[in-house]
């Protein structure tokens, strides 16, 4: 006796939340999620500076908020869905909205100073150059002789 239930393809786990939202009569992709909203980030160091690239798409620059306090640097913001009405019928919402906020903890030898923050395409790009090091100083001591 075979007790197990063949695998048949991707497509039944991909639909598993529309026949679970028809069992249970509503849906969870109907509702906007007020989650906190993840932010991913890129951190990439190259020729003296330190450049974070956050994704956040659907935003206006205007709606965000870049600010470093304590050596901590902050992005934060919030994505707003678009309002329906009673008639509308949303069958599905895959994008998530909501605030969000993404926080990193900078090197101390980056000159904040210096700052740079560009929007581009979905994307906030911030560049901190880097302290320059100080190089070791080379002293000669004159050497005396005793008599």
């Amino acid at each position: 006796m075979n007790t197990l239930i063949p695998f048949r393809s991707l497509d039944d786990i991909r639909n598993f939340d529309d026949y679970f939202a028809q069992l249970f009569g509503g849906s969870q992709c109907q509702q906007p999620t007020t989650n906190m909203i993840s932010v991913p980030i890129d951190v990439i160091e190259d020729e003296g500076k330190v450049t974070i690239k956050a994704s956040v798409p659907g935003i206006n620059p205007e709606e965000l908020e870049v600010n470093i306090e304590n050596n901590i640097l902050t992005i934060k913001g919030e994505s707003k869905t678009e309002e329906v009405t009673e008639t509308t019928k949303v069958f599905r919402r895959e994008n998530t909205y909501g605030t969000f906020s993404r926080s990193i903890r900078l090197s101390p030898q980056l000159n904040q100073e210096g700052i740079n923050a560009t929007f581009k395409n979905g994307f906030v790009t911030i560049t901190i150059p880097k302290v320059e090091e100080e190089k070791p100083k080379s002293l000669r001591i004159p050497i005396s002789t005793e008599n």
